[in-house]
């Protein structure tokens, strides 16, 4: 097996570190670059998005997207960065971004906003396009989790209680064209926190409502409810979840409170249903982030500065197989607040692109 890699950003930390994780048993530290303010804006860094031989950063406190080589592992340099509050930007707490080709996109919690980067020249991102405003009909009130898919951009706002759609076809002019909302029954969008999309669906976790929902987006002017599954504890373990991935016919659940990992098979969207669950106080504690690769979920945990590996091959019996922690040199996990891990080697050509987005959506990457 070739060298893989996880990256991982840390809040508290304000780093991004990088984890040779080719033994999944035992993961090790490679290189990590750290740094509130200029040059590398790394003040509660929220978000990681790998795409080719660059790392994409939003970081809450410094209002900034950066931009991070990370050709060479063992030593990310920085190349370039894009900050501000307000106009043109809207960068007043970056929270999470998604990379496009050649676009990135970032949503706000205080700046209420979609903006969209061009980062074909990662020395310079410049801005290209945004839309804002909390309530109707754009819904960003504290937005918090945004994916890509074809021409439309996904975002949940955890302040507005919602899923809205957004056609980004032409990047300098983002426009609104679907909405759903509302807190409880039947759309459990209390705290909209995090959002997947797979085909026609949307998978969204909310944190309130402690609840996994899923979405019909097949007419993106018009998404509508398809089913649920709720509860913090045993056995569903959605206790503030926190993120959401989905691979092939299961989901994969963090919760923050419940310290866990849960898996639903979702093959009928109609009817989520629980399949296992790993639950560990002491390296789960905070979970924040999951992202899945082949027989594998690597979950970042911001209360317990870890990096958990959890062998996912028998979704009813998740186990963990690896950890690494630590606040501080030399992992900096202080606060880790988001995990990513790219497409693997084999085709290295296509992370961050649609193609990848579909790969993923149907479990082969």
């Amino acid at each position: 097996m070739g060298e893989e890699y996880a990256y991982v950003v840390a809040e508290t930390d304000n780093a991004l570190t990088i984890f040779d994780i080719s033994d999944p048993s035992n993961p090790t530290h490679v290189g990590a670059i750290t740094g509130a303010g200029s040059p590398n804006y790394l003040n509660m860094a929220r978000s990681v998005y790998v795409s080719g031989d660059y790392a994409y950063v939003a970081a809450d406190a410094d209002d900034a997207l950066t931009i991070f080589d990370i050709s060479d592992p063992s030593n990310p340099t920085h190349v370039g960065a894009i900050t501000g509050a307000g106009s043109p930007n809207y960068l007043n707490g970056a929270w999470s971004v998604y990379v496009s080709g050649n676009y990135a996109y970032v949503v706000t919690r205080f700046d209420k906003s979609l903006t969209i980067f061009d980062i074909s020249d990662p020395s310079s991102p410049t801005h290209v396009g945004a839309i804002t405003g909390s309530g109707s009909p754009n819904y960003l009130l504290i937005s918090s989790s945004v994916y890509i898919l074809g021409d439309y951009a996904y975002v949940t706002a955890r302040g507005d209680d919602a899923l809205t759609i957004f056609d980004v076809s032409d990047p300098s002019n983002p426009t609104h064209v679907g909405v759903i909302k509302g807190a409880g029954s039947p759309n459990y969008l209390d705290g909209a926190e995090s959002v997947y999309v797979s085909g026609d669906y949307a998978y969204v976790a909310a944190y309130y409502d402690n609840a996994l929902t899923i979405f019909n987006i097949s007419d993106p002017t018009n998404p509508t409810h398809v089913g649920a599954i709720t509860g913090g504890g045993s056995p569903n373990y959605l206790n503030y979840p926190t993120s959401v991935y989905v691979s092939g016919n299961y989901a994969y659940v963090t919760a923050w409170s419940d310290s866990a990992l849960t898996i639903f098979d979702i093959s009928d969207p109609s009817n989520p249903t629980h399949v296992g669950a790993i639950a560990e106080y002491d390296y789960l504690y905070g979970a924040n982030s999951v992202c899945v690769s082949g027989d594998y979920a690597y979950v970042a945990a911001a209360n317990k500065d870890a990096l958990t590996i959890i062998d996912i091959s028998d979704p009813s019996n998740p186990t963990r197989v690896g950890a690494v922690k630590g606040a501080g040199s030399p992992n900096y996990l202080d606060g880790a607040y988001s995990v990513f891990v790219p497409v693997p080697e084999v085709a290295p050509k296509i992370a961050g692109s649609n193609l990848e987005a579909a790969l993923r959506a149907i479990g082969a990457i």
